[in-house]
């Protein structure tokens, strides 16, 4: 009776644990909501796009890039992203939970956190391992869909703003066609030691400023995962890395000549380097790089650690 004691008050506490940790706010996007737009125009809740950016006057114009969709991975709801060629320019499909500045020159627009208005943030003070979720699409031909989630502190600004970042994730979709519910799970790549204050995450349904018209992509069930365990203290200890003349340099001590999976990202979440059976032995890394933040990852079953590296 008292070990089935013990198991009830631990699942308790487990379960208690687990619904303590933030959320995205609305990541099922079932729910949704009239911001003025009309009916047929409701933006999900705790999210918004380009019609309810910070210029009134582009508001007016500015095309209809989102939408509500009965197609969901789970619940009743999904949300539905497109591009829209308007103004001799291509609108992306992009919905954020900051806001967005927008602009009829693509290269001066950008998405960001506005610290003094609840309406336009999303506080976030936890380092989580990793953002999944559910996506189907159906990119035109050299475009794809992508999320961004920056965890940060004080404001921020996207693209063009790195000095508040603590950690990010960055996902770029397939192009072509995904006609089925696909999950994906992107790893955190964290730059400090410090707590986050917010997080400012951005779907987009094609590629930034190169977007092509008539590109589309389904979101659902976007989270946060919280993996304390995922991470063993051996490997963290053992991974050496470390920049010297223009080159990262790698070795995991006393590997053993065990299997890793090997990743090199930028600091937008690109990849630059992958290996597959990367064995832990001494490597130098110098193709793509250029002067900026790198992380090193290495994964070994359910072990992750990750190595933040600058190139001068």
């Amino acid at each position: 009776m008292k070990k089935l004691l013990h198991l009830i008050i631990l699942s308790f506490a487990l379960t208690t644990l687990a619904y303590s940790q933030p959320q995205f706010e609305n990541g099922g996007f079932e729910v949704w909501e009239d911001v003025g737009l009309g009916a047929d125009k409701m933006e999900p809740e705790n999210w918004s796009s380009i019609k309810t950016s910070d210029n009134s006057g582009l508001n007016t114009v500015a095309p209809v890039v989102w939408g509500i969709s009965d197609d969901a991975h789970s619940g009743n709801y999904s949300v539905y992203l497109h591009n829209v060629a308007t103004l001799g320019i291509v609108a992306t499909g992009t919905l954020t939970n900051g806001r967005v500045h927008p602009s009829l020159f693509p290269d001066s627009a950008w998405v960001y956190t506005d610290v003094n208005d609840p309406k336009w943030h999303s506080s976030f003070d936890w380092r989580p391992d990793s953002v999944a979720g559910w996506y189907k699409s159906n990119a035109a031909e050299g475009d794809f869909g992508t999320i961004k989630v920056v965890l940060h502190k004080g404001g921020l600004q996207l693209p063009g703003d790195e000095t508040n970042i603590v950690g990010l994730a960055y996902y770029e979709m397939p192009t072509g066609a995904v006609t089925d519910w696909m999950r994906f799970s992107i790893p955190i790549q964290y730059i400090s030691s410090d707590k986050p204050e917010y997080h400012l995450t951005v779907l987009t349904a094609g590629n930034g400023v190169d977007a092509v018209d008539g590109s589309e992509i389904w979101f659902d069930d976007i989270e946060f995962i919280y993996n304390n365990s995922s991470v063993e203290d051996h490997l963290a200890d053992n991974l050496k890395v470390f920049a010297f003349d223009g080159k990262i340099n790698i070795s995991i001590n006393g590997s053993s000549n065990d299997d890793y999976e090997l990743f090199i990202r930028d600091i937008m979440g690109r990849d630059i380097y992958g290996a597959k059976n990367y064995k832990g032995q001494d490597i130098s890394v110098s193709e793509n790089l250029k002067s900026g933040i790198y992380f090193v990852t290495i994964i070994k079953g359910k072990q992750r650690v990750s190595r933040k590296v600058m190139l001068n």
